[in-house]
């Protein structure tokens, strides 16, 4: 592939707010459907199927970092997602043990509007739809801390991570969440 053009930043791009406003998650399933865009200006995905839940957090402490890496011809993405949830609790405890062990990909909602998708990559992925993605996302760390003076944060600190063969895509799609008693779409 060859060189064609270069990047131009604008006016909004140096204005922009970064952090993160939302974290969706979803186990990878049977028969999951991906549709990708790959343009000379879109790396996006532009249909993700299933139900997306949402991880809140406290404000200004989650960050998602991508680290490129190039060796023996391949370039390789590491992906972490930090995000904190105050107060240690049973609930959390068992969301985040339901969060052990599986495959999953991650909507990471950035408060410049952009939809930042992990664990899930075009390259290398499996030919057949019934046969999970090898670049999923999983939970690579979890500490609980309960802090030793009044003011300090008690909560958990959640790690998503996962290793992709790509730069993540931006997804552009409707988004279906789960509600406790109602399903709602947005976008």
């Amino acid at each position: 592939m060859a060189i064609t053009n270069g990047i131009n930043i604008g006016c909004s791009d140096l204005q922009g707010a970064g952090g993160i406003r939302n974290i969706l998650i979803r186990t990878w399933t049977s028969g999951d459907s991906v549709t990708y865009v790959n343009t000379a200006t879109s790396h996006a995905i532009s249909s993700l199927a299933g139900t997306w839940f949402n991880y809140e957090f406290k404000n200004e402490l989650p960050s998602l970092t991508v680290t490129a890496a190039k060796e023996n011809g391949s370039t390789s993405y590491e992906c972490a997602l930090s995000f904190m949830m105050p107060e240690m609790d049973d609930s959390k405890a068992a969301a985040l043990q339901g969060l052990m062990d599986t495959c999953m990909m991650v909507i990471a909602v950035g408060n410049n509007g952009k939809n930042y998708v992990l664990g899930v990559s075009q390259k290398y992925s499996n030919e057949k739809a019934e046969i999970r993605n090898q670049t999923y996302a999983s939970m690579t760390g979890a500490e609980g801390a309960s802090g030793a003076a009044y003011n300090d944060d008690n909560g958990w600190t959640v790690t998503m991570g996962c290793k992709q063969w790509e730069a993540p895509r931006l997804y552009t799609g409707a988004i279906t969440l789960y509600a406790t008693s109602t399903t709602s779409t947005t976008s």
